[in-house]
């Protein structure tokens, strides 16, 4: 069998092994393995490869449930982000102080009902410098960090719908956070 020690390939399996079965995390790992030591433009075909795997297989549902678990962790920065929204009296507030601390890389704004969290461009280390546009499969990742991100900052589990994204042909990434 190819190498597989990419941490983000080994994330995805775990999260196919949870939501979809052992032998369907290794019908995936045997088909799409992914070294370490790839650069760019292997991760970037690995990452359109894994679109069209999971989308021959598995529901748009499935893919966001599988996707969003194997999401990066928003690490300190969670921490921070709570301490900006703790010392807030509200939601606007918090999006001034937020964005303050983060802009232009990330910015925050709400609408009463709803808070906004965007990029000005993608971060993804395996799309980012890719060459062309990706589907929205894929984007199911920014939809668990963000959920893990506001999930901590606000105490309670949140839903986040992805509205935009640059590489599905958006002028930005933009997660509305109920």
């Amino acid at each position: 069998m190819p190498k597989s020690d990419n941490k983000h390939a080994i994330n995805l399996y775990n999260s196919l092994e949870k939501h979809a079965g052992h032998a369907a995390a290794e019908d995936f790992i045997e088909k799409l393995p992914l070294s370490k030591s790839a650069d760019y433009v292997k991760k970037f075909k690995w990452a359109n490869g894994v679109c069209a795997y999971l989308e021959e297989r598995f529901s748009e549902d499935e893919i966001r449930k599988i996707h969003k678990e194997c999401s990066c962790h928003p690490g300190a920065k969670a921490e921070k982000v709570k301490k900006l929204y703790e010392g807030s009296a509200d939601y606007d507030e918090f999006c001034e102080r937020f964005n303050k601390e983060y802009a232009p890389t990330n910015s925050l704004s709400c609408d009463g009902d709803a808070l906004y969290f965007s990029y000005p461009t993608c971060y993804c280390s395996f799309i980012q410098r890719g060459d062309g546009n990706i589907t929205k499969s894929w984007c199911a990742c920014t939809l668990g960090y963000t959920e893990k991100l506001f999930s901590h900052v606000l105490s309670c589990e949140v839903d986040v719908e992805l509205l935009e994204s640059v590489k599905t042909g958006g002028q930005k990434c933009v997660m509305k956070i109920i």
